[in-house]
Parts: C-alpha cells; sequence; structure tokens
C-alpha cells in the first residue's frame, strides 16, 4: 500500500491480501474516490487492476465487501481507541478542561480523515447517499469504543462540565459538525480557498459552546 493507505497498518485482513489483491484493492480506491461506488462495476475495477473480474470474488464476496474491507478500518478509528489514555489530554494542571479535549479530539479526527484522503470522500459519500451503507458504517464502529465514549461522557456530565443530553445526541451533534466541515472542504470546495486552522478553531469553538452546560 502507498503511504497514503498508511491507516492499513496492522490490519491482518488487509495486510494478507496477495499482490494480486492489492491491486484489486488499490484500483477499487481510485475508482470509488473518483466516480462512486454505485457507478464504479468489479469489471472496471478488474481492468483497472489488470486482473480477471474472478480475481475480486477469490478474496471478496462481492462488490459492497470490497466497499466494507476499506472503510471498516477507517470506522475503527473514528472514535478514539483508547479513552481511558485520551481522557487524561483533557487534564491539565490538575483539573478537567472540557474544550482542551475537545479540541483534541475534533483535531485528531479531522487528521485522520485529511491522511486518508481518498478513503475519506468514499466514506463521506457512502455515509450521505446510501441509508444501507451507512447503517453498516456505524455498526462497524467497536463497541468497546461506544462503552468508553459513553463513559467518558457521564463523567463529564457529572462534573457539570457537558451539556445533559443524551450521549447518542452528543454524538450526532458531534458528528454532524466534524462531518459538514470535511464535506465543505474536502467534497465541494476546493480546499486552497479557506483557511484552515481559522476554520478548524471556529468548528471546534461552535461545539464546545454547544456542549458546555449554561453556568
Amino acid at each position: 500500500m502507498e503511504n497514503q493507505y498508511d491507516i492499513y497498518r496492522g490490519s491482518e485482513n488487509i495486510e494478507k491480501l496477495t499482490p494480486k489483491q492489492k491491486l484489486i484493492f488499490q484500483s477499487a480506491i481510485d475508482l470509488f474516490s473518483e466516480r462512486g461506488y454505485a457507478n464504479t462495476s468489479t469489471k472496471e475495477i478488474s481492468e483497472h487492476a489488470g486482473v480477471s473480474e474472478g480475481s475480486i470474488f477469490r478474496k471478496f464476496k462481492n462488490k459492497e465487501e470490497l466497499l466494507m474491507a476499506i472503510l471498516t478500518p477507517l470506522t475503527h478509528r473514528i472514535l478514539p481507541q483508547d479513552f481511558e489514555q485520551f481522557s487524561r489530554t483533557a487534564y491539565q494542571d490538575g483539573s478537567l478542561n472540557l474544550k482542551f479535549f475537545l479540541t483534541t479530539m475534533i483535531n485528531e479526527r479531522i487528521g485522520l480523515f485529511k491522511s486518508n484522503h481518498k478513503i475519506m470522500k468514499i466514506f463521506l459519500n457512502e455515509f450521505i447517499y446510501d441509508q444501507h451503507i451507512h447503517d453498516r458504517l456505524i455498526e462497524s464502529i467497536p463497541k468497546k469504543s461506544f462503552k468508553q465514549f459513553n463513559t467518558v461522557l457521564d463523567f463529564l456530565k457529572a462534573k457539570n462540565l457537558l451539556i445533559d443530553w443524551d450521549n447518542l445526541e452528543i454524538f450526532r451533534f458531534l458528528a454532524a459538525n466534524i462531518l459538514g466541515y470535511l464535506i465543505q472542504h474536502y467534497i465541494i470546495v476546493d480546499p486552497n480557498k479557506w483557511n484552515e486552522s481559522l476554520e478548524i478553531e471556529h468548528v471546534t469553538d461552535f461545539i464546545v459552546k454547544g456542549l458546555t452546560p449554561d453556568k
């Protein structure tokens, strides 16, 4: 895999691909990001990879399973992988700081997507436009991450540092704002025409203000 696909390092299923299967995998990423998943056939993927169409089905059950193999490593990292360690970054001078906690999480998530641009584009397109794939992507987020996420949110709410909303609603609020930012700048708009650091700061401030309880 190219450096752009470092996200797959450590993924046993991907690292075990044969050279021919890696060509298929790479071609699927290229074509799905360029044309869209629905507009790309397995025949086109095989032709782009320079292999027979049957080679795809020796490893992947169908085109959808190929798509999920591409996207699942990303969904496994949408939430921090170790919330206990991650939550410690929220402490500054012995006190918990919601802005620092959210700023760290938001910047790491945006950085994750930016460093995997083609995969991110596939993810965003399918997450928005295909409800079936949307549901599968949500289901593929590890349950352990959600459990840790809930534990941290409950702790923040108990300290009156986080608004007392349902945790799923907080997750949707975070996801909607972060994905909205990514869609605007990496799917719709030329990324050279905006002040990245300033807009990330504005998005973060907006989320922090929205999730900070009234004093």
